[in-house]
């Protein structure tokens, strides 16, 4: 049998053929795509251990997608496109992290076009412990004739963790006030922590203070 002879007869009509197959196969696999710019959240992973991200940190960016109209509207309803930023092979200090369209999550057949950020400058610290005698901050007064005896704080010592520059500026750790106005009884209360707008953690839990009301003596 001649191959060659079957491929090179009649290869003008071949030719167009062929690109008639192609035209129409991109024109059925492009039927219905449409374009859509959203802004997504950044998601910020794989944070090495003991740093912390100071500063500020851009937290969306705007990305222009293609795909099928119909996968365009699931996306928007349930937005399910983020950009992930993996930190892994980050160091203390100032970092610039590249973001490229493989870091953008989305549903598959759906494809990154444009994006409005290449990279992300990130800023790490160390993450730092200090302790503190908690101080307990008291509002109102107890019901007249009533005093306040004593203050029993558990424990009396407590640890926070946060970045070391953050750190260096907290001299102290006090309660938000607590409420005793009018009081005729012990309060004993889980207070909740005034860390001055500090981006710190407190490391124990099932911190108690025990605030003894008694009678006052005639």
């Amino acid at each position: 049998m001649n191959f060659r002879g079957m491929l090179l007869d009649n290869w003008g009509i071949k030719l167009v053929s062929l690109a008639l197959a192609l035209s129409l196969w991109f024109f059925i696999t492009s039927k219905g795509k449409t374009e859509m710019t959203l802004t997504v959240p950044i998601e910020l992973r794989n944070i090495p251990q003991d740093m912390a991200v100071v500063g500020d940190v851009a937290g969306s960016l705007e990305v222009r997608l293609q795909g099928q109209e119909r996968l365009l509207r699931d996306i928007t309803a349930a937005k399910k496109v983020v950009g992930v930023l993996d930190l892994s092979m980050t160091r203390i200090g100032e970092n610039w992290v590249r973001l490229s369209p493989d870091d953008i999550k989305r549903p598959s057949g759906v494809a990154v076009t444009h994006m409005s950020l290449s990279e992300v400058k990130i800023r790490l610290e160390p993450l730092v412990k200090k302790t503190f005698r908690l101080k307990p901050i008291l509002h109102g007064n107890p019901t007249p004739g009533h005093r306040v005896t004593r203050i029993t704080v558990s424990p009396p010592r407590v640890t926070v963790e946060g970045p070391s520059s953050v750190l260096k500026t907290l001299d102290g750790l006090q309660t938000m006030p607590i409420d005793i106005q009018d009081a005729q009884a012990s309060v004993t209360v889980e207070p909740r922590i005034d860390y001055q707008g500090r981006s710190v953690k407190l490391l124990e839990k099932n911190i108690t203070i025990k605030i003894m009301i008694e009678r006052a003596a005639r």
